[in-house]
């Protein structure tokens, strides 16, 4: 079942895989998650786990095509180290409500906000519980294209680059009104 909301096929295809993973419906586990099924999809995929001594998120994998977003490696370190203050927090709480509730976060626009380049693309977070069955770790598919130069008006794209960011059920459905922003 590809994910609603979606209109790229790599999303699709992490999401399927995702997807099978779950039992009964359920939060599957990071055991169960075979980096093999989603092979070509590696460079898009990235994963971080909470670090109750640090208390935050951090980073345990990204692919190439996230690496490329940041300035300097970023596995291993926590969310607090990487984002500014006020990303991080953002970045955390969407990560917290993405396993406390277990929800889906699905976003579409310009989803790298952070970096001095303008580009557009697709992100999905999902939760996967850790080894005792607690859903601790968010894994993801970011899907970006980015350009360095000329920066669109942001006027006049504003039509034509519609950003989308919602929490969903872990099956796509919508758990607050769909919004988009500018």
């Amino acid at each position: 079942m590809p994910f609603p909301m979606s209109q790229d096929g790599q999303i699709t295809r992490f999401y399927d895989y995702w997807d099978s993973l779950r039992v009964q419906g359920e939060v599957p586990s990071k055991k169960a998650f075979d980096p093999v099924e989603v092979g070509p999809l590696l460079r898009t995929i990235w994963m971080v786990r909470w670090d109750a001594g640090a208390g935050d998120f951090v980073y345990r994998l990204a692919g190439e095509s996230i690496l490329g977003n940041f300035p300097s490696p970023i596995r291993y370190k926590p969310l607090a180290k990487i984002y500014a203050p006020d990303t991080a927090d953002e970045i955390r709480a969407r990560y917290k409500r993405v396993c406390v509730t277990p929800a889906a976060f699905f976003a579409r626009g310009q989803v790298y906000r952070h970096i001095d380049r303008f580009g557009t693309g697709e992100r999905i977070v999902l939760p996967l519980t850790d080894c005792n069955g607690r859903p601790s770790i968010v894994i993801g598919c970011t899907v970006y294209s980015t350009t360095g130069w000329p920066k669109p008006h942001p006027v006049a794209d504003a039509a034509a680059q519609t950003d989308l960011s919602v929490f969903t059920t872990l099956d796509g459905a919508p758990l607050e009104r769909v919004r988009e922003a500018g």
